[in-house]
């Protein structure tokens, strides 16, 4: 209904001269007349206009017309329309209760009094603007609260959901997942150095891209998919029904289409790749939101780790077993989350000092692990920055590299002092670490992080490593990567009283290990760092670069 338009009346049956007579009277309202000469069309009628009054001229011989009023009575659209009987006076007392019972709401008498007439008209066109007047402003009201609603839970700049959404119906479909045992998956895109594109064509073409991006991924789902912006670059989508096989195709379509795009806002051009990780679960395995979220934010971590443009499923480390009890970010607030963090980050803190002090008490080698701890944490920070690795992980390899190093120094590795082929002792000690840092960590629950790299740096590339003889993608990312910076520091900084290797050296040496026991792809990142970096100088290389060539 619109609150502007003209009103109107309908005219049911009766003669032209009754029909010309009416509208004559009422020709001073500014109204529009409908006649119709019988109830055959009336509900076509109904359908075209938005009628004040319908008035049916009624006699003892017909009953149509107040068969007509009762089917009006049960349409949507005509419910509240009132409806008029016109009889002639001889009739009125013959029809008066049959017209009521219809659902009349009055009656008028011929020979018409204009008057009466008019003034019963005005009533009902009054009671028809009001509804008009009250119908429109219902309708701005919903269409303000469905803005409002639509700004709660969308994104201001893509039009997606927005973060909180995301998490309120990432939990609504794991719940129906469970109760009906059903697959879902649920994928983290993230778009790959996207800060370089907002740094060098600028945020509008950055803004842009966002939106030209959603628009490819959006094309590429379902209507009952989830998709929206999690936050920055990043972009959640939950598919409910979607297996571990399916999830991997809808990936890796969503990959090719938009490795294969070009984003030209008519000033740049530009390439742009997506990397994304994704979780499958079915029914009651379905783990929780937290847990999800926590998962394919690391198999996203690995797809970057390992050169981006990729899919990568989550696979859970076989040392780890996970409950589908809530994380306690499930259930607690974002402020009771922060605290508990910054709680458990000072226990960690607390916890490294204290051991840090004993062994400084009863060991000599602290200072030369101290040395080592350092050039660990240089080589680190090249590392993470070709890698782009968040903050946190970089964090968990400082608390990582110090308990390992700290650890064995306080059992008193004689392996430390030795020089050429361990024995038996020592290396049956060695074999042992990893147990002993798991179960170590394991007792102090806020170091989970550092278990995994510490249980599985041991494990080779090529599978010849321990304790589980994990090869390739099996052993986890943080360990692949932890091994090959311990190795290095080791090469260029080996605790016995020996000589580090000098730049040629550790690069042959890394090239004759990659993919046995190092990642090929992280030497790889490793060489470059080598290349671009003066990480190391031994005494040799010191006293070369210093003297003038000739």
């Amino acid at each position: 209904m619109v609150e502007n338009q003209k009103q109107s009346i309908l005219l049911v049956g009766g003669d032209t001269g009754s029909h010309e007579e009416i509208q004559a009277i009422l020709q001073e309202l500014d109204i529009e007349v409908v006649i119709t000469p019988s109830t055959v069309h009336v509900m076509d009628l109904i359908l075209e206009y938005d009628f004040a009054l319908i008035i049916f001229d009624v006699g003892t011989a017909d009953s149509t017309p107040f068969a007509m009023a009762k089917t009006l009575d049960k349409n949507e659209k005509a419910w509240f329309v009132p409806v008029i009987f016109q009889t002639d006076a001889s009739e009125f007392s013959a029809l008066e209760e049959k017209g009521y019972a219809a659902g009349g709401a009055d009656f008028l008498t011929k020979p018409l009094n204009a008057n009466v007439l008019k003034a019963k008209v005005k009533v009902f066109l009054e009671l028809d603007s009001r509804q008009r007047h009250l119908a429109f402003a219902t309708s701005k009201i919903q269409e303000q609260n469905l803005r409002l609603e639509q700004r709660a839970i969308r994104d201001g700049l893509t039009g997606l959901y927005n973060h909180k959404h995301l998490q309120e119906q990432l939990a609504r479909e794991v719940s129906l997942a469970r109760r009906y045992h059903a697959p879902l998956s649920v994928f983290l895109l993230d778009l790959d150095f996207f800060k370089d594109v907002n740094d060098s064509c600028g945020h509008p073409f950055g803004d842009f891209v966002l939106k030209e991006f959603s628009e490819r991924v959006k094309g590429g789902l379902r209507a009952s998919d989830i998709f929206g912006r999690y936050g920055g670059e990043e972009f959640l989508v939950i598919l409910p029904n979607v297996d571990h096989e399916q999830a991997e195709v809808v990936a890796e379509k969503i990959r090719k289409e938009v490795a294969s795009t070009v984003f030209n806002n008519k000033r740049y051009s530009r390439y742009v790749t997506v990397s994304i990780g994704v979780y499958s679960g079915v029914g009651n395995e379905v783990v929780s939101p937290g847990m999800i979220v926590e998962y394919v934010d690391n198999a996203l971590y690995t797809a970057k780790a390992e050169g981006r443009n990729r899919v990568v499923h989550y696979c859970t480390p076989r040392d780890q077993v996970f409950s589908h009890e809530e994380h306690f970010s499930d259930v607690i607030g974002g402020s009771q989350q922060s605290q508990l963090n910054n709680t458990i980050e000072k226990s960690r803190a607390m916890c490294l000092a204290s051991f840090e002090a004993m062994v400084h008490s009863q060991t000599r080698e602290y200072d030369m692990l101290v040395q080592r701890n350092d050039l660990f944490g240089k080589v680190l920070i090249q590392v993470s920055e070709k890698l782009n690795l968040p903050e946190k992980l970089v964090h968990s390899f400082r608390r990582a590299i110090k308990l390992h190093d700290l650890f064995r120094c306080y059992i008193h590795d004689s392996s430390l002092e030795t020089e050429g082929a361990l024995n038996e002792e020592q290396e049956e000690m060695l074999f042992d670490q990893p147990l002993m840092l798991r179960e170590l960590t394991t007792m102090f629950d806020f170091f989970a992080s550092e278990r995994v790299i510490l249980y599985s740096h041991h494990e080779h590339y090529d599978g010849s490593g321990y304790p589980d003889g994990l090869k390739g993608n099996e052993i986890p990312m943080a360990a692949r990567i932890f091994t090959l910076i311990d190795s290095f520091v080791a090469m260029v900084a080996p605790v016995a009283d020996q000589h580090g290797m000098n730049r040629r050296e550790v690069q042959n040496e890394l090239r004759t290990h990659s993919g046995g026991q190092f990642d090929p792809f992280l030497v790889d990142v490793l060489l470059q760092v080598l290349n671009e970096e003066s990480l190391f100088l031994n005494k040799e290389e010191s006293e070369n670069a210093s003297t003038p060539k000739s």
